[in-house]
């Protein structure tokens, strides 16, 4: 079940307002209006207004924020799909 924690990663977006993310797995950066995540499938990016965290657990990944949210923004994703094996 711990290896399950480890690569799962959701988001759930309430309203543009109140957000859940699972799978994260560092606090880059964050001000009022960009908040920089590194997750179990890359980089993440989330741009807005008033964005503030209201918590963070580094043992489960989850994280809770709120704010007005304009965009999320995904850089240097991990992936393990039918795709890159073709590709290799």
């Amino acid at each position: 079940m711990l290896e399950e924690k480890n690569t799962v990663h959701n988001i759930v977006i309430e309203q543009c307002k109140n957000v859940h993310i699972t799978g994260v797995t560092e606090v880059k950066a964050f001000d009022e209006e960009t908040v920089v995540l590194d997750t179990v499938k890359g980089g993440l990016t989330i741009k807005g207004e008033n964005l503030s965290i209201d918590g963070f657990s580094l043992e489960s990944g989850d994280l809770q924020m709120q704010g007005d949210i304009y965009a999320l923004i995904y850089t240097g994703v991990k992936e393990k799909g039918f795709l890159k094996r073709i590709l290799k």
